[in-house]
Order: C-alpha cells, then structure tokens, then sequence
C-alpha cells in the first residue's frame, strides 16, 4: 500500500501545469570558514521549494558568505539563476558572475564620510526583480551603506542603485552588463528593499523611505526602465531601525518595523497601499517604549491569505490581524522563545513567506536551524511556530532571502486592468503523511492568481474533495 501512496502522489505532482514565476524557488544560507568540509556546518546550505516541499542540500563549491544582505533569483520553472550578498553576486554555478564583483565599491572616501555603492549588513538591503518586458535581463536593486558624523548614529544607508544581468550571456551564466546605476541619491532607511507588483499585473512598486522622516520616494518600474517618481509624506514621523519592511501578498498592505535601540524603543507601522497609484494611506502605528536594555531587532512577514502579520521581536513573536479594526488590540503572542539543549541563546530575527506557504525565520549567533511558522493563515497559535524547526546542512548567520510576491496578478476590474493580462489559477500544493499512518495524508493547497474553487482527484478512484485543504485516506 506504501507503494501503491508513494505512485499515486508521483502522478499528481507530474500532472501539475507548467509552474510559472517560481523566482524564489531557491535559497542559499550559510557563510564560509576557512575551507569548508563536509558535515563541518561551515559552507552553503541550498533550499529548494519543488513541487510544493522543501529540499536541502550542502554545497561546498561557493565562498559566498551572506550576513545580513541575501537575495536569489531562480527562473520560471525554478532553477536557480542568482544570488547575492552585497558584496558579489554569484550564478547558477556557484562561482561569481562576470562583473558581478565588488558590489561594495568606495563612492566616498574623506575626513568626514566613508560612502559604499552596497553592504553586506542590511536586512533586505538587495533585491532581484524581473525586468517587464525584457525577458533576458534580470535587474538587482541595493542599497549602499555610509559612516557619518551623525549625532547618536554612526551607520546609515546611503542611495539606492541597479544592476542589470543579461541572463543568457556567458552561455547562460549570466554577466552583469550594467552597475552602480542610480536611483535615489539621498539618506535612506537602512536596507527593508521590497517591491510589489502594480495592479496592471506586469509592472512593480516601490516605496523606499527618506531617513528619520515620513516621506516615502515612490518608484515605478517598467519596460521603459526605473522611474523615480514624486514623494509621499505619511502622517507620522518615521525613525531609522533595523528591521523589515513588507507588503502584504494580495498588495493591498504595506508594513515595516524599525527596531531602533534599548533607550528609543521601536515601532511598527501599518499602510494600505493602492496598487493603481502608488500611494500610502491609513497609517496605524504601534509603539514599543524603550526599557533601557532590549535592542528592539527583528522583523516581519505576512500570510499567504495578507491578514495575518507576524512580528519576530527579539525572544517574541507576536501576531496582528490585519482585517481587525483596532490593530493593536489584535495583537496575540504566538511563540516566546525556549531554551535548547544544543543552543544556549537564540532569538527571532528576519522572516520570509516560502513558496511551500510556510514563513521561514532567521535565529541568532551562528545557528544552523531556521524556525518555521507551519499554518500561517490561521489564528492565534494554530498557526504552530516551531522553534528550531529546520536543520539546515551548515551555520547561519542572520538572514533568510529577500523576496517579494512575484506570482501576484493584475488587479481585476480596476482602473489599471488595461494590458489584457488575466488571473489564471495554477495548481500547486503540499502534502504531510500521518506519522502513525502514512496512508493518511493532509493536502495542503499553495495555489496561485486567485482560485476560487478547488476540485481534487487523489487518483485512486474514490470520491475527490472540493476543500480547500483536504484530507485524504489512501
């Protein structure tokens, strides 16, 4: 019966349709020490999302060391194509792209400011989009880092800039044909690089926020290139922190937390955001008072379904219902951390939604394990944090990749609906056997562009399931 389970699950992953935008099908994680060996934790961790699982592999061919900075690119049937750390960017063959060298270059250099075009200390501080309309050209955005004699602030971001990577150069090793390309010239918030795609379903937005200041530069991209637009001034005054910035996957919502120091505090910050023109509104704030002692990092994500976001506060994770009309109130601890017999500390740092539905989070001091939160469309601790929950193949230090959603649609019925692109659902799932009895399984739907039914066959000749999630017993 194990065998006739194990045929049947092969037949239904090999009918799935040709997956499209599988861009973030691919993380790397880890960092280098000297030469790495295998079963030494020191090396690359390679995550694969495919067919709705997770795979994870060691690779001992890059010396790539990824911090704070991490993003990937994977193409449409989700081979891995690109990464960076903000100090290179690597290919697919886990050896450095030609140009794609020394990303962190010296713009400045005098007795009272040290400027770098990129860094490989910020959280979201690059990002791989697809360039509209140009199908060969893959576009990197990141952001640079600068000392100056800021009171009380030693570090700052500084500019943001593009890359572009001509994908089939190189006999598809790709080589980056421009750098260093700019975009804004001004103090910005450090790192939080994101995007979301404009409700005509083929551009994307921006919206990178001016240090210590409510005003948001606005971006827009498409096949003409990267426009910097006008400027928005949101109601509050919004401090420079570590932390992440987010929109939600349906778009309609973007957040971001600056976690500043143990004697300012944090805040979180809630927008609605109107995929048609760009803009912010409604901003709710949540305040964290200073205590004297905790350093406030962290970060968040939001669910697959876009109503539940989901903060990593030092040893905390806190959920928001983002449908709620007092946010605030919403608010419910989900997990606090524990102690591990194999990790004397360890907190909850940057998180990132997975193609698999599960949100991935970043430990602390050189861990090789990520949590997971399993079920984050559900409420309150149903959604089942599970700390330390992923082994990884070798250490990590700080980060999970920057991705945005790249498989969001156009905004149906809009006044920006006008390319004649369409919401055609792709068929995509997970499943878990039962740990007493494999023949039962749970069915968990990762579908995308917006079904709204679901019909499943479990090829065995019983009856099918139009739930959402079924369960099935083989």
């Amino acid at each position: 019966m194990k065998s006739l389970l194990h045929t049947l699950l092969l037949l239904l992953f090999f009918s799935y349709p040709s997956l499209a935008q599988r861009y973030d099908n691919t993380w790397l994680l880890g960092y280098d020490f000297g030469t790495p060996e295998p079963n030494d934790f020191y090396g690359l961790s390679v995550l694969t999302f495919n067919n709705g699982g997770l795979q994870i592999e060691e690779n001992l061919v890059s010396s790539m060391d990824f911090n704070h900075t991490n993003a990937s690119f994977s193409d449409s049937s989700g081979q891995l194509v690109a990464y960076c750390n903000g100090i290179k960017i690597e290919n697919k063959d886990f050896l450095t792209m030609q140009n794609g060298d020394s990303l962190d270059k010296i713009i400045i250099e005098n007795s009272t400011e040290l400027q770098y075009y990129s860094t490989p200390n910020s959280p979201q501080g690059c990002l791989f989009l697809p360039w509209p309309d140009h199908p060969d050209s893959l576009l990197m955005l990141y952001a640079g880092d600068a000392f100056i004699p800021i009171p009380g602030i030693s570090t700052i971001n500084r500019n943001l800039s593009y890359a572009v990577i001509k994908r089939s150069a190189n006999s598809g090793l790709g080589k980056v044909v421009a750098r260093e390309q700019p975009i804004i010239e001004d103090t910005i918030v450090r790192g939080q690089v994101t995007a979301v795609k404009h409700a005509n379903g083929r551009d994307w937005w921006m919206m990178v926020r001016e240090r210590h200041s409510n005003r948001f530069y606005r971006i827009l991209i498409n096949p003409t290139g990267i426009h910097r637009l006008d400027t928005q001034e949101v109601d509050s005054l919004m401090l420079n922190g570590s932390g992440q910035s987010r929109f939600s996957p349906d778009g309609n919502t973007f957040a971001t937390y600056n976690g500043i120091r143990a004697t300012v505090g944090a805040w979180l910050d809630v927008f609605d955001f109107d995929r048609c023109a760009g803009r912010l509104s409604r901003q709710r704030r949540i305040f964290y008072p200073p205590d004297g002692v905790t350093p406030y990092f962290g970060g968040i994500s939001i669910s697959p379904n876009s109503r539940f976001l989901y903060q990593n506060f030092v040893d905390t994770v806190f959920q928001y219902d983002l449908s709620a009309t007092d946010l605030r109130a919403s608010r419910k601890v989900v997990a606090v951390r524990q102690e591990h017999p194999s990790m004397t500390a360890f907190s909850f740092y940057q998180s990132q939604l997975a193609p698999d539905g599960k949100i991935y989070s970043s430990a602390t001091n050189g861990c090789p394990w990520l949590h997971i939160i399993h079920y984050p469309d559900e409420e309150g601790v149903a959604c089942q944090v599970e700390q330390l929950g992923l082994q990884l193949k070798t250490v990590n230090a700080f980060c999970v990749p920057n991705h945005p959603n790249y498989r969001l649609g156009p905004l149906d019925g809009s006044p920006c609906d006008t390319l004649g692109l369409n919401n055609l659902p792709i068929a995509w799932w997970r499943y878990q056997q039962d740990t007493l009895d494999p023949l039962a399984v749970a069915f968990h739907d990762l579908s995308y562009y917006e079904p709204t039914s679901w019909s499943w066959d479990f090829g065995d000749g019983t009856t099918g399931s139009t739930a959402r999630h079924p369960q099935h017993l083989y």
